[in-house]
């Protein structure tokens, strides 16, 4: 456990004379030294100095012209201490009674107190409580080496903490630290038993393989009470094109997306083993909402909606169901999905999404409600600090990424949203179609009308995106006449009320001037006629 009265300089100083004394440390000449650096520095009283600036000059010499944010080796450096530091504490420091941990996203050490094992009956991790253990815990295994040479042995431990790094920062997943899952390093352990042990109801294992500049990871995902595998991924890699700390990070964010994202694997077993149950606790109507956003209707819609409020009613301090009936409540604007009279949608969505995170700062999906509600009430100061908040939480989420990216493209930021896009895409194992939106409309600004309607169908008739009013504006830019006069039969079918959705849409995405006009000439162009009033607001 982590200190919580200060604890005497002599103690640490001691306990980091035998961390840098280890086989670990006294090799490693300048990751000695950095970490002697910013222990002492934290021991002096000038923790809020260690930031990576400071770092560069004093340790690794650079120069004062340094900027952290393109030469990237105080972070790379700090990744391979962290791993160090796991390695020495899983071997010969794993009876020490005490651990300096230097935490991801900071550089400052943070001195843990170890368990006494006459309390705690051993050094083994205390026991989970069932009912916590069935819902989503995880622990990823020390991956192992399979490049045939001892040396190679920090590729796979390098892969396991990037791993446990990036699924830590799903709030619905409870992940067991590296502390506890290294002490089972090249030991072979039958998974009832690390089940037991570890209080998770889920195993990552996997691998890491090198040969010349190749690389080849695979990671496996097993339910620990009945050792059934659930999932297997392989990526391979080449190192001659791709920096190694680049793989690492890359790789560690598609296996916890896949994993670890509101429709990854786990999420996904867990409602559909509920489905068809009355009986459910606050957690589990999060689990079954989650379903939602891969295809939305109005219909589901009105079932998410709730199953949140639900939640909400039997456990109001719930920030993840909090969050999520932000994100549901806007749809009622973004889509005219079941309006409610009285409060208008945006309101009750800011008021959940500002509860979610008054609840829980540190949960991503809480900010990502925020700022997409901040967005559509144009509230763009406020909107850019909860971006920027739920990026730094989780850049690994998918549907946080296209929901961020689509504000910024359709607003005009086009590079920015489409590489938030293209990650989106290539993060999420199953990417739904209206991630799409904002790729359609690139193309068709530029002019590139058959990608468009490539594009465009793939969408899917979800949410707001309605695939038939962005073919159709496309056909009437292409003189598609025959095609056009079908589909715009089909709108006026599906949505009699296009032209106040088509208004309030404009509205709410903030789209450019010049793209709304030409929108709006190419739907003519196609027969459809839009007359705008000032719509009401949902």
């Amino acid at each position: 456990m982590t200190a919580t009265a200060p604890i005497e300089r002599g103690i640490v100083e001691k306990q980091l004379e035998r961390v840098l004394a280890s086989s670990q440390f006294s090799e490693t000449t300048r990751l000695a030294r950095f970490l002697d650096y910013v222990v002492r520095q934290a021991l002096d009283g000038n923790a809020e100095g260690l930031k990576g600036y400071a770092i560069g000059l004093d340790v690794f010499d650079k120069d004062e012209d340094f900027d952290p944010s393109i030469d990237t080796i105080v972070r790379v450096q700090a990744g391979k201490l962290r791993s160090r530091l796991d390695l020495f504490y899983a071997g010969e420091g794993r009876d020490d009674p005490l651990r300096i941990v230097i935490p991801k996203g900071s550089y400052v050490p943070v001195f843990e107190l170890a368990l006494d094992p006459e309390m705690s009956g051993g050094t083994a991790p205390a026991k989970t409580d069932p009912a916590t253990a069935r819902r989503a815990s995880v622990a990823v295994m020390p991956f192992d080496n399979l490049s045939g040479d001892p040396a190679q042995e920090f590729l796979a431990d390098g892969f396991t903490e990037e791993i446990i790094d990036a699924l830590s920062r799903f709030r619905e997943i409870r992940v067991v630290s590296r502390h506890a899952t290294f002490r089972y390093k090249n030991r072979p352990v039958d998974p009832r038993e690390l089940a037991q042990d570890l209080g998770v109801r889920f195993l990552l294992e996997g691998s890491v393989r090198r040969w010349e500049d190749q690389l080849r990871i695979t990671a496996r995902l097993v339910e620990a009470a009945s050792g059934e595998q659930l999932s297997s991924d392989a990526y391979d890699r080449e190192m001659s094109a791709q920096s190694l700390f680049d793989i690492q990070q890359e790789i560690a964010a598609q296996i916890a997306a896949e994993i670890g994202e509101p429709f990854g694997v786990i999420h996904r077993i867990g409602s559909g083993q509920r489905a068809g149950t009355q009986a459910l606790d606050a957690y589990e109507c999060r689990l079954l909402a989650s379903e939602y956003w891969r295809a939305p209707t109005a219909e589901d819609h009105k079932r998410v909606v709730g199953l949140l409020e639900r939640a909400v009613a039997i456990d109001p301090d719930y920030a993840g169901a909090w969050a999520m009936l932000g994100i549901v409540y806007g749809d009622e604007a973004r889509a005219g999905f079941n309006l409610k009279p009285g409060r208008p949608a945006l309101d009750r969505a800011l008021e959940a999404a500002q509860r979610a995170v008054d609840l829980d700062p540190a949960n991503a999906t809480g900010h990502y409600a925020l700022f997409l509600t901040r967005f559509h009430r144009g509230e763009f100061e406020l909107f850019e600090a909860a971006a920027k908040k739920a990026l730094q939480l989780n850049p690994y989420y998918p549907d946080m990424l296209a929901d961020l990216g689509s504000c910024r493209a359709l607003s005009g930021d086009w590079e920015t949203g489409l590489a938030l896009l293209e990650r989106a895409i290539d993060l999420s194992p199953n990417p739904p179609g209206w991630y799409r939106a904002a790729l359609v409309l690139d193309h068709y600004r530029r002019g590139d009308y058959e990608a468009a309607l490539a594009e465009a169908r793939l969408m899917g008739d979800s949410l707001w995106d309605r695939q038939g009013l962005f073919e159709l504006m496309i056909l009437g830019q292409m003189g598609r006449d025959g095609d056009a006069i079908l589909l715009s039969e089909k709108i006026l079918e599906d949505l009699p009320h296009y032209t106040g959705f088509v208004k309030w849409s404009f509205r709410l995405w903030h789209l450019p001037e010049a793209l709304q006009k030409k929108m709006l000439d190419d739907w003519r162009k196609a027969g459809l006629i839009l007359v705008f009033d000032p719509p009401d607001s949902p």
